[in-house]
């Protein structure tokens, strides 16, 4: 089972109204009794920062000092019960992440007829939820209300998943993009504005120089590539079309691929060269087995020079979700599905069983020859999200839907594909999905991740729209 690669930092601010204690002995107790079990529950899946009780404009001052130098990716704010909205002004304005309001309680419900107003008290922490919300209207900030009790899995869902993609747009901001050679000659999508990723990395794409993967290539020892080939042989099913001289020549530019990438501290990457010679384009027609194992390792590539589409799935990588890398193979009405898959380089994460390797003597639309992947996948939810930069004023924006992997005959072709329905109508997602200005080439990641994606964008500052 895929798992994320990222572990969210939690600030959790919880509030209280300090002119209540005196009243009500018990009732501080009682709210720090519940903030302990909140407490808990969110470090099963994430880090917690807590400045502990926040009940005067003087505290909320002092834990905007420490939440704002905390590196958080999310505030959670906690009201034990009624509290002023000033309570939360001074970290708020400190801290410029997502913010999630906590209309929570341990308990689901209580006996009205026999409380007293210390009980009521205790339980009415959903009366301030407006005013914060005005509050942080006010001061223009986004924000949404959690409502749940602690023994609902769905409220804990919900957290996890803004908590999650939050800290994926945050690891996200902090990778290198890179483009290694060029894009497909005359493809309309593929060439990406660097401005763009500058604005959403603080970073240029990286551009290694197609000489240094010729170069790399050039130095492996006969150790690298034995290393490499054993760990090919055992991981993939091999057929009877493939060679020991296939095998170790894709050996071998994976070394090259690996030296180059981690050279120039690469997150993610497009990659395509046409090649004058005939040992050049075998490098880059060879690539497919040496770009799927950096996807592996969380580090996808896409032919074509798509960079953007590697993007897409480094997102879905950090999320837990793999990231195949597809385009629209066909529509089937007959039985309500798309085909997708591409060929290339693959992320082997997603396979359900064992890759297996063929050569393919022809890669459609490019020259050279090389191992083809193949694999099926699982049936189940799915994901496609499709990062671009058309039809927004925002850095980029995500184009998503959540579908579902079906079973069926599909090709056989060297290359993986699969079935993907969709829950709209087949002619009214393609027209809902272009007008929104996507590339050709998707990513698809294997379960929902509706809510991480929202709020990947919100933390992100990118237009999102669901399909």
């Amino acid at each position: 089972m895929l798992q994320p690669r990222v572990r969210p930092r939690i600030a959790l601010l919880p509030t209280g109204h300090k002119i209540y204690w005196g009243q009500f002995p018990n009732l501080r107790a009682m709210g720090t009794k519940m903030y302990e079990k909140l407490l808990a529950g969110l470090e099963q899946f994430g880090d917690v920062i807590s400045p502990g009780l926040v009940d005067t404009y003087e505290s909320a001052v002092e834990a905007a000092k420490l939440l704002s130098a905390c590196d958080a990716d999310i505030l959670l704010i906690f009201p034990f019960g009624y509290t002023t909205g000033t309570m939360i002004v001074p970290v708020v304005r400190a801290m410029n992440v997502p913010i999630r309001i906590l209309n929570a309680h341990e308990d689901s419900s209580y006996d009205y007829k026999s409380a007293d107003t210390e009980l009521y008290l205790h339980h009415e922490g959903a009366c301030c939820v407006p005013e914060y919300s005005g509050t942080l209207v006010s001061l223009g900030r986004k924000f949404r209300v959690i409502t749940g009790h602690f023994a609902q899995a769905r409220f804990w869902e919900e957290i996890r998943r803004d908590c999650l993609g939050t800290a994926a747009a945050k690891a996200f901001s902090r990778c290198r993009f890179g483009v290694i050679g060029n894009t497909y000659t005359n493809m309309t999508d593929m060439p990406t504005d660097e401005h763009r990723v500058l604005k959403a990395t603080g970073q240029l794409l990286a551009r290694p120089e197609v000489e240094e993967i010729e170069e790399a290539w050039k130095r492996v020892t006969d150790g690298q590539v034995g290393d490499m080939y054993r760990q090919f042989r055992e991981f993939y099913d091999v057929d009877e079309t493939v060679t020991d001289e296939h095998m170790y020549e894709s050996a071998r530019v994976a070394v090259a691929f690996d030296e180059v990438v981690r050279r120039h501290g690469i997150d993610a990457f497009g990659f395509y060269w046409w090649g004058e010679k005939p040992y050049m384009t075998e490098l880059r027609a060879q690539s497919a087995l040496a770009v799927s194992r950096l996807a592996e390792l969380g580090i996808p590539g896409v032919t074509e020079g798509d960079v953007k589409t590697a993007m897409a799935m480094k997102i879905l990588d950090l999320l837990g979700g793999g990231g195949m890398f597809l385009e629209f193979f066909s529509s089937d009405f007959d039985e309500n599905f798309i085909l997708v898959g591409h060929d290339g380089p693959s992320n082997v994460n997603v396979a359900k069983g064992k890759p297996v390797l063929q050569n393919l003597t022809v890669h459609h639309g490019k020259t050279g020859e090389g191992l083809g992947i193949d694999f099926n996948m699982a049936e189940g939810p799915c994901t496609l999200l499709n990062l671009t930069q058309f039809g927004t004023e925002k850095t980029f924006k995500l184009i998503y839907t959540v579908g579902e992997v079906v079973s069926g005959d599909i090709l056989n072709i060297g290359n993986p594909n699969c079935r993907v329905r969709v829950k709209k109508p087949i002619h009214e997602f393609f027209d809902d999905w272009c007008r929104q200005g996507p590339g050709h080439h998707t990513a698809l990641g294997v379960g929902d991740f509706s809510r991480e994606i929202e709020a990947f964008a919100e933390r992100m500052d990118f237009a999102c729209v669901r399909v």
